[in-house]
């Protein structure tokens, strides 16, 4: 299973993920350097979130219609010209549509390996293989924002996003390699292998009921939305505001650059180092244990943010948060194909990253609403107390979709 799946989507994922948390570090501490508030730090990652949603249908209907590869090679390519743009012009108004195109390709990118690894995987083996991807993820979240706090230390920001581009260009590179391979393949053999010709058949299926329209589908699976999407939407708004708060309280201690991503790097690492058990705890007993932890962890890390009044205390704090990320490596991903359709997976997918996303977006908006209105302190422990509400909507009206096998899992 694992090997079969290492160029075309574990590869490219590291790559990207290491990419995308160097990104999710210098985007605000950027918008600071350039003067601007708190407030507007966190708008910059608010736009990155509405980056996402505006990305989640269009790319579930292109993944439908023209297949996983070409929509994540699509993605690579807009996330390369943003972090370019970002890189070469220095404008606070310019920076918040850059993110917005940092969003929109993260978000495409995402949904299309997500339908790809559906594809591929058998629900079964589907929770190690997603939480290995995100322990991939997790694993470039720890070297991406070390590295670029070194480099914007050594080379100032401009040429660290310049950097950043050149290493997501390498991740299309690979993409391009793993479907050449698969087009030798198909000109060697006289028929597809088995497994991607079903995966055809079962695509060209669903792009027979696909002539339905998005609101039919919505309202098709729209317990699922209310239930089980309210879930992630709150769990994406706990990580988005997880993502922004600890580099600006870094800020607000007076750490550079540097530091920061060092305690953004210890975080991960902690993170990183959960997602086997996440995984193991999702297929063998269920994928509401491993969510649960999440959100409980996430909301103790916030708590403790502003108690942090050093360096030492906020890289605690920090792997407090990490460790409760790590536990749900892949829980989004994992539920989402859980309960999609398998003749509409792309487009389907496409809602569940919306509902999903609009957390992204609405987490750094609340914050920096609440932080202006309130103080940045009370601004925590406000988006902190979604996870105890979260986990109860989880026991209450979520039902388990583990579907347990007799067979061996590996």
């Amino acid at each position: 299973m694992y090997r079969s799946l290492i160029i075309p989507v574990y590869v490219p994922s590291f790559l990207m993920s290491a990419c995308q948390g160097g990104l999710l570090m210098i985007l605000p501490l950027y918008a600071m350097d350039l003067g601007q508030s708190e407030a507007m730090a966190a708008s910059v990652l608010a736009a990155r979130g509405l980056g996402n949603m505006l990305a989640d249908l269009p790319a579930g209907a292109a993944t439908a219609r023209w297949g996983d590869r070409l929509v994540m090679q699509g993605g690579i390519a807009i996330m390369v010209a943003a972090t370019l743009i970002a890189g070469l012009f220095e404008h606070p108004g310019l920076l918040m549509l850059c993110a917005t195109g940092i969003g929109f390709a993260m978000a495409t990118w995402l949904l299309a390996r997500l339908a790809l690894v559906g594809d591929l995987v058998a629900s079964r083996f589907r929770g190690q293989a997603l939480s290995t991807m995100a322990g991939l993820q997790r694993v470039g979240h720890f070297i991406g924002p070390a590295l670029v706090g070194l480099s914007i230390e050594s080379l100032g920001y401009g040429k660290t996003f310049l950097v950043l581009a050149s290493a997501l260009s390498l991740t299309l590179v690979f993409v391009n390699l793993s479907q050449r391979k698969q087009q030798t393949i198909a000109t060697d053999t006289s028929q597809p292998p088995a497994r991607d010709q079903e995966a055809l058949q079962t695509r060209q299926a669903g792009l027979a009921e696909a002539k339905l329209s998005y609101p039919t589908l919505a309202l098709r699976h729209r317990r699922i939305w209310l239930t089980a999407g309210q879930v992630v939407m709150l769990l994406t708004l706990l990580r988005s505001a997880r993502t922004l708060l600890i580099p600006i309280w870094g800020v607000h201690l007076g750490l550079g650059a540097g530091e920061i991503g060092l305690v953004l790097s210890l975080a991960a690492g902690a993170d990183m180092l959960m997602f086997p058990v996440a995984g193991i705890v999702m297929d063998r007993f269920g994928r509401r244990w491993s969510a649960t932890a999440c959100l409980l962890l996430l909301s103790v890390g916030l708590v403790l943010v502003p108690l942090a009044d050093s360096t030492f205390l906020l890289a605690l704090t920090a792997i407090v948060a990490g460790v409760g990320n790590g536990l749900g490596s892949g829980i989004n991903m994992t539920l989402g194909t859980d309960f999609a359709p398998e003749q509409d997976r792309g487009r389907f997918l496409g809602i569940w990253r919306l509902i999903g996303d609009s957390g992204s977006l609405a987490g750094p908006t609340a914050i920096g609403f609440l932080a202006t209105a309130w103080g940045l302190k009370s601004a925590m422990l406000l988006v902190a107390a979604c996870g105890p509400w979260a986990v109860t909507l989880l026991w209450l009206t979520v039902p388990e979709t583990l579907q347990k096998s007799t067979q061996p899992t590996m």
